[in-house]
């Protein structure tokens, strides 16, 4: 597997899991949407994204220096720009998608917390491209 690959799966599973205990905890009512709760939860749902990507990608670079360092070819140039488009058309409809709990009386809060969502699941599927595309061979 790539070092590319690799930083893919790193994206991956830290979105899954970081702000899958941030959507979690809001959907069970463990954290009230609203308060300083919630803030306090995406504070550290994002600081354990952060230092979980850091140190992930620092130790796959450890294990492959070679492959870390290696220039981006033009097959991988190709995946990463495929993998955006997919991305962006996601957030473009899932943003636009904003307009229906906005009218159905959702308020700010709650729109914030569709917009984060929308943001965290376009960054999973970029990263879930990538790997698709990899595993493919481009």
């Amino acid at each position: 597997m790539s070092f590319r690959e690799k930083s893919a799966w790193i994206t991956l599973v830290t979105v899954l899991v970081c702000f899958g205990v941030y959507f979690g905890s809001i959907l069970t009512g463990r954290v009230s949407p609203r308060g300083w709760g919630t803030i306090h939860l995406l504070l550290a749902s994002l600081l354990a994204l952060v230092l979980l990507q850091v140190v992930l990608h620092f130790l796959a670079a450890i294990q492959s220096p070679k492959d870390a360092r290696a220039p981006v070819d033009e097959r991988e140039k190709l995946i990463q720009w495929r993998a955006h488009t997919i991305g962006y058309y996601v957030l473009v409809v899932s943003v636009l998608g904003l307009f229906i709990p906005g009218h159905l009386g959702h308020d700010v809060v709650d729109l914030m917390n569709f917009a984060l969502f929308d943001v965290a699941l376009a960054t999973a599927v970029v990263a879930a491209a990538q790997i698709i595309m990899f595993r493919r061979g481009g």
